[in-house]
């Protein structure tokens, strides 16, 4: 019986002291710390990889990683992360070119002007009204340097037309926010709109 007992007991110890693995669509600060949130169903597996947009002479060129395990220290806690930088010329002028930090070890996660893990279902704003039901988006951050005041975000959506693989992204404030001053731009130098990016 006392060996029962003990076996029992280290069973109980052993599995408390082994990190909890959680799916990324079930983020939740509640769980354990030290829990993991991992891409389990390889949502952002779909977003990996160098995306352009051309409209006339403006082009946008996004470049998106995959990071796993990134430590969050406010919540003590690890989680898959979908980074990215860009780049914007309007003709032979470089607006923004930011593609070189992904070279930079030292940006973790929400570092990079593009960043996030948040998983939405069809009906999540901004709504997808042609997603089949059990398509997934992804939520992640927005940044412009010039304007860090902005709460800016993308949705990025996934899909195969013909053979070709496209991004489709909604940009957009998700919040609102005070200019510093009365003629501060309220638009980042990449506008709000839908955009269909084509992987390269």
């Amino acid at each position: 019986m006392k060996h029962t007992f003990l076996l029992i007991l280290f069973t109980f110890i052993f599995s408390s002291c082994k990190a909890q693995i959680a799916p990324l669509y079930q983020i939740d600060t509640d769980l354990p710390e030290g829990t993991h949130f991992k891409d389990l169903d390889n949502d952002l597996d779909h977003f990996e990889g160098t995306w352009k947009w051309q409209r006339n002479d403006s082009i946008v060129t996004i470049v998106l990683q995959k990071k796993e395990d990134v430590y969050d220290s406010d919540y003590n806690q690890y989680e898959d992360y979908l980074v990215g930088e860009y780049k914007f010329t309007v003709g032979n002028t470089v607006i923004q070119d930011y593609l070189s930090r992904l070279d930079d070890n030292t940006l973790i996660g929400l570092d990079h002007y593009i960043a996030g893990n948040t998983i939405l279902h069809r009906n999540r704003k901004p709504v997808c009204d042609d997603c089949a039901i059990n398509q997934r988006q992804v939520f992640v951050y927005y940044q412009d340097p010039l304007y860090e005041y902005i709460n800016s975000a993308m949705v990025l959506r996934h899909k195969v037309e013909n053979g070709v693989e496209k991004m489709n992204i909604v940009f957009y404030s998700f919040n609102s926010f005070v200019p510093p001053n009365l003629d501060s731009p309220m638009e980042n130098r990449i506008p709000f709109g839908n955009y269909t990016f084509i992987k390269q």
